[in-house]
């Protein structure tokens, strides 16, 4: 295994954000609200919720799991966990 992959990807910024450009990097502030739309063509809250989905898919539901990792209350999770019942989410996983 790479060496410098199996430590991770650490960048030389104090900025603890996921999305960081040159004018953050120097500092700790996210980027503007509006970075995101306009650099990668879609909401950051479209991402987050993305991340949640994918992270319900993974972990099978584990609300308390979701609660930690994202912030969410009990309520909030259990309704991303729902989308496990979906009819659907299974024909699409298994092409």
């Amino acid at each position: 295994m790479d060496h410098k992959r199996a430590h991770g990807w650490a960048p030389h910024t104090a900025n603890p954000h996921l999305f960081i450009h040159y004018r953050s990097a120097l500092g700790t502030s996210p980027v503007g609200t509006r970075w995101p739309g306009l650099v990668l063509g879609t909401a950051a809250s479209d991402i987050r919720t993305d991340r949640i989905l994918d992270e319900v898919r993974a972990t099978g539901g584990d609300v308390r799991g979701i609660c930690d990792l994202f912030g969410l209350s009990i309520r909030a999770a259990a309704r991303y966990t729902a989308i496990l019942d979906h009819p659907g989410l299974h024909d699409v996983a298994t092409k």
